[in-house]
């Protein structure tokens, strides 16, 4: 059956979606991105006296054309993202004979001192002779601080050359407020442009601290609902009792003490966008009644009689293991499947440590200026000492962050404040205390984000995930990639279900979010949304109205169908 030409929402499809390009890799087709390899070794500056070179990186490539590379004060060129030209680290304090780099056993690197004057010390050990590191610590980040002044990370990135650029995920001409360009945060920011434009629920998940606000606020200024409410609720801190009231509100009388009628939060995000934080943490009571306004795209306040329609998009986010709470039988998995049409996972601190430096410069920045001392960050004249030592920056750089970018920040206040006035800022005991405090239990899924992968690997858009990751991955889902669906498989299962996506899904053991895609693929097969209004009311003239029947001809499923019949006031 030939696919409708209407577009979906009324709104025109845009002209450069990175869900096209999602789509392109579905299917095997060139994306303008190519790859030259897994991995490779890099260095990244995440401390330097001039502050603007932190983040600049030098991707070692002569370590396989060469068998060595050279560094020192004139070499390599450290460039910063997006292709701009690059320079040595210049610090005078290096010295111009160089330290050298050649290619270890195991995929490892070694590191040789030689008659370079440059000192470099590792976790506080000032390192002589030579050092190798192995594949796992290339895999964690290696921070070495040089000269007293510069701390660098050597480190593993995806050896990507990549169309799409830094910004990637951001509105066009928007200011990014997540701060990062390591694989990990590269890799959300595709994702969040992916489907920001989709009317898809989304499931944000990651460690606490991590961000999941900034990405649900990103995935908000990125799509078509920019313009309305962006409404943000933490159901962890709402009374159990309150919960349905608050988020569908209340009329007048409808419980003691209410006086005046009460606007939810799904009505005070009309047209906009719904973040539902903690949603781990919604009681069950509250949970039927989100389940049934996902599922018919409506909402009945307490008390109301009548059902108003809720035009809002919902982007939920947690930390705790949904699928052990699904077991244990304190969330239901119907609303889990609704909510993670399509999941995205938000990389911990400890797995993008080559964004420590970026982020540890804004924030620095952002606490300086709140105590009037911005000129601390100011570049040392004659080669003086800089406020911040470049010991307590490698220090840092090297712990684990189980609070991640939450706790990060933290620390930084902790350490502005508590330097107030000093020449030379140290580790306070108040520091000390915010480092050492315990961190919680990383969750199950915090090691194995929600991945498919296709059966042969497609030109990659993103870094590829660590390899124990997708395999985690994979045993936890226990679900098909779609590339193996055919497409009879794909009818017989739209048919069977009734041309119901989560059962079709469910049968086909793939996610709900790869049946969009796999209809994309097929474009014999339709949504309802993809229904031309003049389809749907011809359709309804020639079934007098009868939903069931107009589905069944259309091959759509009905409860959709249903949905667009109202929207076009068919009745």
């Amino acid at each position: 059956m030939a696919r409708g030409s209407s577009q979906r929402d009324g709104h025109p499809p845009s002209s450069s979606s990175a869900t096209d390009v999602a789509r392109a890799t579905l299917e095997g087709r060139d994306t303008s991105i190519s790859r030259s390899g897994d991995e490779v070794a890099a260095l990244t500056v995440l401390y330097h006296p001039r502050l603007e070179r932190i983040g600049d990186r030098a991707v070692l490539s002569r370590l396989v054309e060469d068998g060595e590379v050279l560094l020192s004060r004139e070499a390599p060129d450290f460039a910063p993202p997006g292709g701009a030209p690059g320079a040595p680290l210049g610090d005078e304090h290096l010295s111009r004979r160089p330290l050298r780099l050649s290619p270890g056993p195991g995929g490892g690197l070694r590191l040789e001192l030689g008659d370079s004057s440059t000192t470099v010390s590792l976790q506080g050990e000032r390192l002589s002779g030579a050092r190798s590191f192995s594949a796992a610590e290339l895999q964690q980040g290696v921070v070495l601080e040089l000269g007293r002044r510069v701390v660098l990370l050597l480190h593993l990135v995806a050896s990507l050359q990549r169309v799409l650029g830094p910004s990637t995920g951001a509105g066009a001409g928007e200011p990014r407020e997540i701060t990062g360009e390591s694989d990990g945060v590269r890799r959300m920011l595709w994702e969040i442009g992916s489907v920001a434009d989709l009317e898809l629920p989304v499931l944000l998940r990651g460690e606490t601290g991590s961000g999941k606000e900034l990405v649900a606020r990103a995935l908000h200024r990125s799509s078509r609902r920019r313009d309305r409410p962006f409404v943000a609720v933490n159901l962890g801190a709402i009374s159990p009792s309150l919960a349905v009231a608050e988020l569908f509100g209340a009329e007048r009388g409808a419980f003691t003490g209410s006086v005046k009628r009460q606007l939810g939060y799904f009505e005070q995000a009309r047209g906009g966008t719904l973040f539902l934080d903690e949603i781990g943490e919604a009681p069950i009571e509250l949970q039927v009644a989100l389940l049934r306004a996902l599922e018919t795209g409506e909402v009945q306040p307490v008390g109301a009689q009548e059902i108003r329609k809720a035009d809002v998009r919902v982007v939920a986010a947690t930390d705790a293991d949904l699928e052990a709470k699904v077991s244990s039988g304190a969330f239901r998995a119907p609303l889990l499947n609704r909510l993670s049409a399509y999941e995205i996972w938000i990389p911990p601190l400890r797995e993008r440590r080559d964004d420590f430096g970026r982020l540890l410069a804004r924030f620095l920045r952002e606490e300086l200026a709140e105590v009037g001392e911005e000129q601390r960050l100011a570049p040392p004249e004659g080669g003086g000492r800089a406020w911040l030592p470049a010991s307590v920056v490698a220090r840092l750089a090297a712990y684990d962050w189980p609070g991640n970018v939450r706790q990060l920040r933290n620390v930084v206040r902790q350490l502005v404040v508590g330097n107030r006035g000093r020449d030379r800022a140290e580790v306070t005991p108040a520091v000390e205390r915010l480092l050492s405090r315990a961190a919680a239990p990383v969750p199950p899924h915090a090691a194995a984000p929600p991945v498919e992968a296709p059966a042969e690997p497609p030109p990659p858009l993103l870094p590829p995930l660590p390899e124990k990751r997708a395999a985690t991955a994979a045993a936890r889902s226990g679900r098909r990639r779609p590339a193996d669906v055919t497409e009879q498989e794909l009818g017989d299962a739209l048919r069977a279900s009734r041309f119901d996506l989560a059962a079709a899904a469910e049968r086909l053991g793939v996610s709900r979010a790869s049946m969009y895609l796999l209809i994309e693929r097929h474009p014999r097969f339709r949504t309802a949304g993809d229904l031309t209004p003049e389809e749907i009311a011809r359709s309804h003239g020639e079934c007098g109205g009868d939903v069931a029947r107009m589905a069944e001809r259309l091959e759509v499923s009905e409860r959709a169908l249903l949905r667009r019949v109202r929207e076009l006031g068919l009745g």
